[in-house]
């Protein structure tokens, strides 16, 4: 468990209650064990708060609101990461399920400052440690997309295609844990009024803002790799289009000639030649002289 105390900045400038941060890693017993004893929290929002989240949501009760923001990791097996944040007048308790440690370090930075700050300050605070530790990746991920752009043109390999899914599911990942938190924060900033204690919607507001320039982002990077499947699906058809059409050609002319082989090789009475011992060096002129006719005509009709 990690605390500190801020002084809450209000309307009028006067003494307000201090506003508390509680950084708890939800994963570890002994915090779990002080929600359930000295948090004072209602048992709905322990019933909440206690459970690893799986999916991003907002719950309103009298005097707490509950924003869970929850990230489906790739990486660890589709294990869900996030945390949930209980705002209350005077209070904010964030529980951590994998992202303690960012958490943390937001509190350890903010510690050591002065300045005055909300509920509103600190669910920025917040949103912004959770930005700052995605920035190296989707920094990666838009220089993995460059390159499988350039690999795309140049190289005939079909692992490119299963590297350009992986991008893609990457990004929806990243996108799924980022709109739930942008609609959020855009929310609570048209409507301050719902927020306990201070309202300042400028902080959420400037926060939604940058959830929405990263969306904007990956909704960016989701329609290139888009481009770039698109590209992969038309080279793939455009070689099976030419392979079938050396198909085509092959059994253009072949096609002649075995029914010449097969109309001859019947096993009945009548079939000419049968007795004549340069029979079967006429056939296989008139078969060589079929084959190169439509080889001709192929080449007049420049089907190849």
């Amino acid at each position: 468990m990690k605390t500190h105390s801020f002084m809450a900045s209000g309307p009028s400038g006067g003494d307000s209650p201090a506003l508390g941060w509680i950084v708890l890693n939800g994963l570890d017993a002994a915090d779990t064990a002080w929600i359930e004893t000295q948090s004072g929290f209602d048992d709905a929002v322990k019933a909440i708060v206690t459970k690893s989240p799986t999916r991003s949501d907002r719950a309103h009760f009298d005097a707490a609101i509950v924003v869970t923001l929850v990230r489906m990791d790739d990486a660890t097996g589709d294990q869900p990461r996030g945390l949930s944040i209980v705002l209350e007048a005077h209070r904010v308790v964030t529980i951590c399920f994998g992202t303690a440690a960012i958490i943390g370090d937001a509190l350890d930075r903010e510690a050591g400052r002065a300045a005055a700050t909300s509920v509103s300050r600190v669910l920025s605070l917040l949103v912004a440690a959770l930005l700052n530790q995605l920035q190296p990746e989707l920094s990666q991920l838009s220089d993995r997309i460059d390159d499988l752009e350039d690999a795309a043109m140049k190289v005939d390999d079909a692992l490119i295609d299963d590297q350009v899914v992986l991008a893609g599911r990457q990004i929806l990942a990243l996108r799924r844990y980022l709109a739930p938190m942008y609609y959020e924060l855009s929310y609570l900033g048209l409507n301050p009024d719902e927020l306990p204690g201070t309202a300042e919607p400028r902080y959420l507001r400037r926060a939604a803002e940058s959830l929405e320039r990263l969306t904007g982002a990956l909704d960016t990077s989701h329609h290139r790799v888009q481009l770039i499947l698109n590209q992969l699906s038309n080279r793939d058809t455009s070689r099976l289009e030419k392979s079938m059409h050396k198909l085509t050609l092959v059994a253009t002319v072949f096609m002649p000639m075995g029914f010449l082989t097969g109309l001859l090789g019947i096993n009945v009475a009548g079939v000419p030649g049968t007795h004549d011992p340069f029979a079967f060096w006429v056939v296989c002129g008139v078969l060589i002289a079929v084959a190169i006719s439509a080889i001709l005509v192929i080449r007049w009709r420049k089907w190849m």
